[in-house]
């Protein structure tokens, strides 16, 4: 990225708002309100190498405004940028943290709730950001505040298990269960990109989850937000259709995310919101404001606040180009609706850029995807992480293991034979077939992983779940389910893709098994950790012997048909220990 011009953040900004106020509320912006965006936007000169995401052309701050049937409210999101050469992540946090400190002194502001999971987030701040403040001011210019967090401060498939724990050590415990109910496709295509906290004391503050949603669907937005009681869903279709501008795949640069509000003592969100990046499906701003004009008509929702907002911040005729009305949000879970307007400040570019936070994986090889796997593994999952970080519970291994039966180990060596019989290089065939003959106990029927996972598994009858209730094997039985369609009834080379992924998650589920197991070893039989020594051993070389495989698919169709297979099998693993956290952990 070419470095950004040096700008005058707060003088751009103090005019913007000023415009916005004065469009809103027909008064001049509170001194109040002005204070505390000096203090979040500080005066002076910025140095030029500092590219933002809190707005899509990089500028450090962004308004918006809230419409509601009542009154209006003017929110601002910042990122404080240290007026320093250099900037860093970690600057921002030291600047952020700051503003936070004279926040709560000058105006009251509660930071314990982030203190309390700071650690989590911000002792080795990373990715795109570490903190930013937002505030939103009533008419009268009183404020409230919150903070917004990174979830991918350590990478994606971290991202679950790092909201996981902070909704734990915040006391949200059954809210990550429905998180997992609502954003059910894995952290590839449900990206946790934002977390927010509140910054007040009462007990309505709110934890709220944000997902970026890749090759999503406006239905597939409805039923996130459809976890929230009281959602209307044929409104928020009609908002996500109204805004894009038709139907089908929302596949752009800018994904469309969602977000779910969580109070204390209620594993059930209080509110969900759909935010479409109406920039991305509108060839210009005259087509975005029209839109949002049909919507909030469509919602029954004044408009005059918001069309005196445009015009006052319109730099430029509408149609001429795009970049003023970047995203448009529903809040859904409430009898009257809101609807949140984003508009961008331009203080850096006057045109939407398409720079990412997250690269892009190629999923056309699948190679690729097993080096994604293997980088990003399966052990990230919420249900690893809290099982390793609590008192250990067998139960929850027994739990897992039992389900790992009935999805895995009774019919992989069906499944991988159907492979090796259909697959048409040799030297594939090779590879898999040596892989067949290891399940199958190198000639020794006594062997074979599957009498050997059943000894493990009779070793843990006391902590055997009660097979009679069928949800307590219902993932097992999807996951199931999800291989029998990808190993028997599509493309071999998609079943070749499926098995380099399974034989990857597996090296690092036992690994990470075994480590647990050991933690009680006297409290286990022997034929437990004997079967753990060696299934360890041998899905190491499993797992090195996918990436081999991998390379020897041939490149075009097959290659994109194995990739296709490897990836939803990863998704359908992620899927299956979501329902493994619920059933043991509740939500």
């Amino acid at each position: 990225m070419s470095p950004i011009r040096t700008r005058m953040f707060n003088d751009a900004g103090r005019a913007q708002l000023s415009s916005l106020w004065r469009a809103v509320h027909t008064t001049d912006v509170p001194t109040r309100v002005l204070e505390i965006f000096d203090l979040l936007v500080p005066p002076g000169p910025a140095t030029a190498t500092w590219p933002s995401f809190v707005s899509d052309d990089h500028t450090p701050y962004e308004l918006s405004l809230l419409l509601g049937r009542d009154a209006s409210e003017v929110r601002l999101m910042t990122e404080v940028v240290p007026r320093t050469k250099d900037v860093t992540v970690s600057s921002t946090v030291i600047a952020g943290r700051e503003a936070l400190r004279v926040l709560a002194r000058d105006h009251g502001v509660d930071t314990s709730r982030l203190e309390a999971v700071a650690d989590l987030f911000l002792a080795r701040p990373g990715g795109a950001f570490g903190l930013w403040l937002a505030a939103s001011f009533d008419g009268a210019g009183t404020p409230s505040f919150k903070v917004y967090l990174n979830p991918l401060a350590l990478g994606v498939s971290k991202a679950p298990a790092l909201v996981e724990e902070m909704l734990a050590t915040l006391g949200f415990g059954g809210a990550w269960g429905t998180v997992t109910r609502a954003m059910s496709r894995g952290p590839e295509l449900d990206e946790l990109r934002f977390v927010s906290l509140d910054l007040g004391r009462d007990d309505a503050a709110r934890v709220k989850i944000y997902g970026f949603h890749h090759r999503a669907n406006a239905d597939y937005l409805a039923d996130v937000v459809g976890v929230v009681p009281g959602t209307d869903r044929a409104r928020v279709l009609a908002f996500i259709t109204t805004m894009t501008g038709g139907k089908g795949l929302l596949s752009a640069p800018r994904q469309p995310a969602t977000c779910l509000a969580f109070v204390a003592g209620n594993a059930l969100p209080r509110s969900g919101t759909v935010h479409v990046p109406v920039r991305s499906f509108a060839g210009d701003d005259g087509t975005a404001h029209r839109r949002l004009l049909h919507a909030l008509a469509e919602l029954g929702l004044p408009t005059q606040s918001y069309e005196r907002a445009v015009e006052a911040l319109a730099q430029r005729p509408l149609e001429a180009g795009s970049g003023l009305i970047a995203w448009a949000a529903l809040r859904s879970g409430e009898s009257d609706p809101r609807v949140n307007v984003y508009l961008a400040p331009r203080v850096v570019s006057d045109e939407v850029t398409h720079s990412t936070i997250l690269p892009a994986l190629d999923e056309s090889s699948p190679e690729a995807v097993v080096r994604h796997c293997d980088e990003s593994p399966i052990t990230n999952h919420p249900f690893w992480q809290r099982l390793a970080r609590e008192p250990l519970e067998i139960g929850h291994l027994a739990l897992f293991l039992y389900n790992i039966r009935e999805a895995i180990t009774r019919g992989f060596a069906k499944r991988l034979a159907s492979v090796v019989a259909r697959v048409e290089e040799d030297d594939i065939r090779s590879i898999l077939a040596k892989q067949l003959n290891d399940e199958l106990g190198d000639g020794d029927p006594t062997r074979t992983h599957k009498i050997l996972f059943e000894r493990l598994v009779e070793g843990l009858t006391s902590w055997a779940p009660t097979e009679s209730a069928p949800a307590m094997l219902a993932p097992g039985r999807e996951l199931l389910r999800a291989q029998e369609e990808l190993y028997l009834e599509r493309s071999v080379y998609e079943g070749v893709g499926a098995t380099l992924v399974m034989e990857v998650f597996g090296k690092q589920a036992d690994q990470f098994m075994g480590n647990q197991f050991r933690r009680k070893r006297d409290a286990l039989p022997a034929s437990v950790l004997e079967w753990l020594t060696l299934h360890e051993e041998l899905e190491n070389e499993h797992a090195d012997e996918s990436h081999d495989l991998a390379r020897r698919i041939p490149r075009g169709n097959k290659a994109t048909l194995a990739a296709r297979g490897a990836a939803e099998v990863a998704s359908a693993c992620w899927t299956f220990l979501d329902g493994i956290y619920r059933l043991a952990y509740g939500g």
